[in-house]
């Protein structure tokens, strides 16, 4: 004959495993969401840093050019001088 404790103690085993398996998965289930998010996030800063780079001018462009350089070859010129004497290109 089986025991009414028996009975109970296995529904209240398979009871609470189920439950502990069903805790661990949902769990996982939101770190894993919690991840993709992250993961989204970090894609979209890193296009949005890119195209801000893209979008800035390199330190090239925004040097002021040297107002007593050529501006053809960079040799020095006076304000005198209508030509280069290097390149003899035009002195603004």
């Amino acid at each position: 004959m089986i025991s009414i404790f028996g009975v109970l103690f296995v529904v209240a085993f398979f009871g609470i495993f189920f439950v502990v398996l069903i805790t661990i998965f949902s769990g996982f289930w939101k770190m894993r969401g919690m991840a993709s998010k992250v993961l989204t996030l970090a894609e979209q800063e890193i296009e949005r840093s890119l195209r801000e780079g893209l979008a800035k001018p390199t330190a090239a462009t925004e040097q002021i050019p040297d107002r007593d350089a050529c501006l053809h070859c960079g040799s020095r010129v006076t304000a005198k001088m209508a030509q280069c004497p290097n390149c003899g290109a035009g002195v603004p």
